[in-house]
Protein backbone atom coordinates (compact mmCIF):
# COMPACT_ATOMS: atom_id res chain seq x y z
CA UNK A 1 0.00 0.00 0.00
CA UNK A 2 1.42 3.38 -1.04
CA UNK A 3 1.77 6.36 1.33
CA UNK A 4 -1.13 8.10 -0.43
CA UNK A 5 -3.38 5.05 0.03
CA UNK A 6 -2.44 4.79 3.72
CA UNK A 7 -3.19 8.48 4.23
CA UNK A 8 -6.53 8.06 2.44
CA UNK A 9 -7.44 5.20 4.80
CA UNK A 10 -6.41 7.30 7.81
CA UNK A 11 -8.62 10.16 6.64
CA UNK A 12 -11.57 7.82 6.08
CA UNK A 13 -11.30 6.51 9.66
CA UNK A 14 -10.90 10.00 11.11
CA UNK A 15 -13.88 11.31 9.16
CA UNK A 16 -16.03 8.40 10.37
CA UNK A 17 -15.19 9.37 13.95
CA UNK A 18 -15.95 13.06 13.35
CA UNK A 19 -19.18 12.20 11.54
CA UNK A 20 -20.29 10.22 14.60
CA UNK A 21 -19.43 13.22 16.81
CA UNK A 22 -21.39 15.55 14.52
CA UNK A 23 -24.46 13.31 14.77
CA UNK A 24 -24.07 13.07 18.54
CA UNK A 25 -24.09 16.86 18.84
CA UNK A 26 -26.61 17.48 16.04
CA UNK A 27 -28.49 20.03 18.17
CA UNK A 28 -25.35 22.16 18.52
CA UNK A 29 -24.67 21.80 14.81
CA UNK A 30 -28.19 22.92 13.91
CA UNK A 31 -28.13 26.03 16.10
CA UNK A 32 -24.59 26.89 15.01
CA UNK A 33 -25.67 26.77 11.37
CA UNK A 34 -28.85 28.70 12.09
CA UNK A 35 -26.88 31.43 13.88
CA UNK A 36 -24.46 31.77 10.98
CA UNK A 37 -27.32 32.72 8.66
CA UNK A 38 -28.29 35.79 10.66
CA UNK A 39 -25.36 38.08 9.88
CA UNK A 40 -25.54 37.84 6.04
CA UNK A 41 -29.33 38.24 6.10
CA UNK A 42 -29.19 41.31 8.35
CA UNK A 43 -26.52 42.86 6.12
CA UNK A 44 -28.65 42.04 3.07
CA UNK A 45 -31.67 43.74 4.66
CA UNK A 46 -29.61 46.91 5.21
CA UNK A 47 -28.44 47.00 1.57
CA UNK A 48 -31.98 46.33 0.27
CA UNK A 49 -33.21 49.31 2.28
CA UNK A 50 -30.41 51.54 1.00
CA UNK A 51 -31.05 50.52 -2.63
CA UNK A 52 -34.83 50.98 -2.54
CA UNK A 53 -34.63 54.07 -4.73
CA UNK A 54 -32.31 52.61 -7.34
CA UNK A 55 -29.11 50.72 -8.00
CA UNK A 56 -25.95 51.52 -6.06
CA UNK A 57 -23.02 51.36 -8.39
CA UNK A 58 -23.51 48.25 -10.49
CA UNK A 59 -25.65 46.56 -7.83
CA UNK A 60 -29.45 46.38 -8.07
CA UNK A 61 -31.57 44.81 -5.34
CA UNK A 62 -31.46 41.50 -7.25
CA UNK A 63 -27.67 41.70 -7.33
CA UNK A 64 -27.51 42.31 -3.58
CA UNK A 65 -29.72 39.28 -2.91
CA UNK A 66 -27.51 36.98 -5.01
CA UNK A 67 -24.37 38.55 -3.55
CA UNK A 68 -25.26 37.89 0.09
CA UNK A 69 -26.62 34.43 -0.66
CA UNK A 70 -23.20 33.72 -2.16
CA UNK A 71 -21.54 35.23 0.93
CA UNK A 72 -23.60 32.88 3.09
CA UNK A 73 -22.59 29.91 0.92
CA UNK A 74 -18.86 30.68 0.93
CA UNK A 75 -18.69 31.73 4.59
CA UNK A 76 -20.31 28.48 5.74
CA UNK A 77 -17.88 26.39 3.72
CA UNK A 78 -14.93 28.49 4.91
CA UNK A 79 -15.87 28.37 8.59
CA UNK A 80 -13.35 26.86 11.02
CA UNK A 81 -12.62 26.96 14.72
CA UNK A 82 -8.94 26.04 14.90
CA UNK A 83 -7.78 28.96 17.13
CA UNK A 84 -10.30 28.08 19.85
CA UNK A 85 -9.43 24.37 19.64
CA UNK A 86 -5.67 24.75 19.73
CA UNK A 87 -5.69 27.34 22.49
CA UNK A 88 -7.87 25.10 24.65
CA UNK A 89 -5.68 22.04 23.98
CA UNK A 90 -2.53 23.96 24.84
CA UNK A 91 -4.08 25.37 27.99
CA UNK A 92 -5.23 22.00 29.36
CA UNK A 93 -2.27 20.06 27.96
CA UNK A 94 -4.38 17.68 25.86
CA UNK A 95 -2.38 18.60 22.75
CA UNK A 96 0.29 16.22 24.07
CA UNK A 97 -2.05 13.25 23.49
CA UNK A 98 -2.32 14.10 19.79
CA UNK A 99 1.43 14.47 19.42
CA UNK A 100 1.86 10.80 20.36
CA UNK A 101 -0.39 9.60 17.53
CA UNK A 102 1.11 8.25 14.28
CA UNK A 103 -0.56 10.95 12.15
CA UNK A 104 -0.01 14.68 12.57
CA UNK A 105 -2.39 16.78 14.66
CA UNK A 106 -3.16 18.81 11.52
CA UNK A 107 -4.73 15.77 9.80
CA UNK A 108 -7.02 15.11 12.76
CA UNK A 109 -8.24 18.71 12.74
CA UNK A 110 -8.52 18.92 8.95
CA UNK A 111 -10.55 15.69 8.81
CA UNK A 112 -13.03 17.15 11.30
CA UNK A 113 -13.35 20.40 9.35
CA UNK A 114 -13.76 18.43 6.12
CA UNK A 115 -16.72 16.51 7.56
CA UNK A 116 -18.48 19.74 8.54
CA UNK A 117 -17.74 21.35 5.16
CA UNK A 118 -19.19 18.36 3.29
CA UNK A 119 -22.24 18.33 5.57
CA UNK A 120 -22.91 22.06 5.16
CA UNK A 121 -22.10 21.91 1.44
CA UNK A 122 -24.65 19.19 0.74
CA UNK A 123 -27.33 21.02 2.74
CA UNK A 124 -26.72 24.35 0.99
CA UNK A 125 -26.59 22.88 -2.52
CA UNK A 126 -29.86 21.05 -1.79
CA UNK A 127 -31.45 24.28 -0.52
CA UNK A 128 -30.20 26.18 -3.60
CA UNK A 129 -31.66 23.45 -5.88
CA UNK A 130 -35.03 23.63 -4.12
CA UNK A 131 -35.16 27.42 -4.61
CA UNK A 132 -34.10 27.19 -8.29
CA UNK A 133 -37.60 26.69 -9.85
CA UNK A 134 -39.22 29.43 -7.75
CA UNK A 135 -36.66 32.27 -7.52
CA UNK A 136 -34.95 33.62 -10.63
CA UNK A 137 -32.26 35.34 -8.57
CA UNK A 138 -30.58 32.03 -7.65
CA UNK A 139 -30.26 30.86 -11.26
CA UNK A 140 -26.56 31.13 -11.90
CA UNK A 141 -25.02 29.90 -15.20
CA UNK A 142 -24.56 26.14 -15.43
CA UNK A 143 -22.01 26.05 -18.24
CA UNK A 144 -19.17 23.60 -17.45
CA UNK A 145 -16.54 26.34 -17.81
CA UNK A 146 -18.28 28.63 -15.34
CA UNK A 147 -18.88 25.80 -12.86
CA UNK A 148 -15.21 24.78 -13.06
CA UNK A 149 -14.04 28.33 -12.32
CA UNK A 150 -16.68 28.78 -9.62
CA UNK A 151 -15.73 25.53 -7.85
CA UNK A 152 -12.00 26.31 -8.13
CA UNK A 153 -12.38 29.79 -6.64
CA UNK A 154 -14.52 28.50 -3.76
CA UNK A 155 -12.21 25.55 -3.07
CA UNK A 156 -9.12 27.76 -3.00
CA UNK A 157 -10.89 30.34 -0.83
CA UNK A 158 -11.90 27.66 1.67
CA UNK A 159 -8.39 26.23 1.80
CA UNK A 160 -6.71 29.63 2.17
CA UNK A 161 -9.01 30.59 5.04
CA UNK A 162 -8.43 27.28 6.80
CA UNK A 163 -4.65 27.47 6.49
CA UNK A 164 -4.63 31.15 7.48
CA UNK A 165 -6.67 30.34 10.58
CA UNK A 166 -4.45 27.37 11.43
CA UNK A 167 -1.31 29.48 11.10
CA UNK A 168 -2.82 32.16 13.34
CA UNK A 169 -3.71 29.51 15.91
CA UNK A 170 -0.05 28.39 15.96
CA UNK A 171 0.83 31.76 17.48
CA UNK A 172 -0.34 30.12 20.71
CA UNK A 173 3.11 28.49 20.85
CA UNK A 174 4.60 31.93 21.50
CA UNK A 175 1.85 33.92 23.24
CA UNK A 176 -1.08 33.30 25.55
CA UNK A 177 -2.89 36.21 23.87
CA UNK A 178 -3.28 34.47 20.54
CA UNK A 179 -7.07 34.90 20.54
CA UNK A 180 -6.69 38.67 20.89
CA UNK A 181 -4.54 38.71 17.75
CA UNK A 182 -6.95 36.40 15.94
CA UNK A 183 -9.96 38.55 16.84
CA UNK A 184 -8.15 41.67 15.60
CA UNK A 185 -7.40 39.97 12.28
CA UNK A 186 -11.01 38.81 11.95
CA UNK A 187 -12.23 42.34 12.63
CA UNK A 188 -10.23 43.56 9.63
CA UNK A 189 -11.57 40.60 7.67
CA UNK A 190 -15.17 41.65 8.37
CA UNK A 191 -14.69 45.04 6.70
CA UNK A 192 -12.43 44.33 3.74
CA UNK A 193 -13.16 40.75 2.72
CA UNK A 194 -16.55 41.55 1.20
CA UNK A 195 -18.73 40.27 4.03
CA UNK A 196 -20.33 43.64 4.77
CA UNK A 197 -20.13 45.35 1.39
CA UNK A 198 -19.21 44.25 -2.13
CA UNK A 199 -15.59 44.92 -3.02
CA UNK A 200 -16.62 47.25 -5.88
CA UNK A 201 -18.47 49.54 -3.43
CA UNK A 202 -15.52 49.97 -1.07
CA UNK A 203 -13.43 53.16 -1.32
CA UNK A 204 -10.67 52.91 -3.89
CA UNK A 205 -7.87 53.09 -1.33
CA UNK A 206 -9.47 50.23 0.63
CA UNK A 207 -9.65 48.16 -2.56
CA UNK A 208 -5.96 48.79 -3.20
CA UNK A 209 -4.96 47.80 0.34
CA UNK A 210 -7.24 44.76 0.27
CA UNK A 211 -5.76 43.49 -3.00
CA UNK A 212 -2.44 42.94 -1.20
CA UNK A 213 -4.01 41.05 1.72
CA UNK A 214 -5.55 37.55 1.73
CA UNK A 215 -9.03 38.52 2.97
CA UNK A 216 -10.71 39.51 -0.34
CA UNK A 217 -9.42 36.35 -2.02
CA UNK A 218 -11.12 34.18 0.62
CA UNK A 219 -14.54 35.78 0.35
CA UNK A 220 -15.13 38.66 -2.06
CA UNK A 221 -13.36 37.07 -5.02
CA UNK A 222 -15.31 33.77 -5.15
CA UNK A 223 -18.52 35.71 -4.49
CA UNK A 224 -17.73 38.06 -7.39
CA UNK A 225 -17.14 34.99 -9.58
CA UNK A 226 -20.47 33.45 -8.56
CA UNK A 227 -22.37 36.70 -9.15
CA UNK A 228 -20.64 37.31 -12.50
CA UNK A 229 -19.13 40.66 -11.45
CA UNK A 230 -15.72 39.66 -12.78
CA UNK A 231 -14.83 37.60 -15.82
CA UNK A 232 -12.14 36.88 -18.38
CA UNK A 233 -8.56 37.70 -17.44
CA UNK A 234 -9.53 39.03 -14.01
CA UNK A 235 -10.78 35.57 -13.03
CA UNK A 236 -7.54 33.85 -14.05
CA UNK A 237 -5.50 36.52 -12.29
CA UNK A 238 -7.58 36.02 -9.15
CA UNK A 239 -7.13 32.25 -9.25
CA UNK A 240 -3.40 32.80 -9.55
CA UNK A 241 -3.40 35.10 -6.51
CA UNK A 242 -5.40 32.52 -4.57
CA UNK A 243 -2.87 29.81 -5.48
CA UNK A 244 -0.06 32.08 -4.29
CA UNK A 245 -1.70 32.65 -0.88
CA UNK A 246 -2.44 28.94 -0.50
CA UNK A 247 1.19 27.95 -1.11
CA UNK A 248 2.40 30.74 1.18
CA UNK A 249 0.23 29.60 4.09
CA UNK A 250 1.21 25.94 3.63
CA UNK A 251 4.89 26.88 3.81
CA UNK A 252 4.18 29.13 6.79
CA UNK A 253 2.34 26.27 8.56
CA UNK A 254 5.33 23.92 8.33
CA UNK A 255 7.73 26.67 9.44
CA UNK A 256 5.61 27.67 12.44
CA UNK A 257 4.75 24.11 13.50
CA UNK A 258 8.37 22.91 13.46
CA UNK A 259 9.57 25.90 15.47
CA UNK A 260 6.54 25.90 17.75
CA UNK A 261 7.17 22.28 18.72
CA UNK A 262 10.55 23.30 20.12
CA UNK A 263 8.83 25.77 22.46
CA UNK A 264 5.78 23.71 23.40
CA UNK A 265 5.32 22.62 26.99
CA UNK A 266 2.02 21.32 28.36
CA UNK A 267 0.52 23.31 31.22
CA UNK A 268 -2.37 21.12 32.33
CA UNK A 269 -3.61 17.63 31.43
Amino acid sequence: MSAAQRMFCVYVRMMKVHWAILLEYRGDTFFYMLGSVISPLVTLAVWLTISENGAIGSYSQQDFILYFLAVLFVSRLAAHWEPWELEERMRDGSLSNYLLRPSAYFHWRFAENLVYKLFYGVLMVAAWALCWPFFEVVRIPLEPGFLAVFCSSVLLAVMIRYMMGFCLSLLAFWTTRMMAIFNLVMLADQFISGRIAPYALLPEWVQQVSSYLPFYWTMGFPVDVITGKISGGDVWFGLGVQAFWQVLFIVLYFWMWNRGMKKYSAVGG
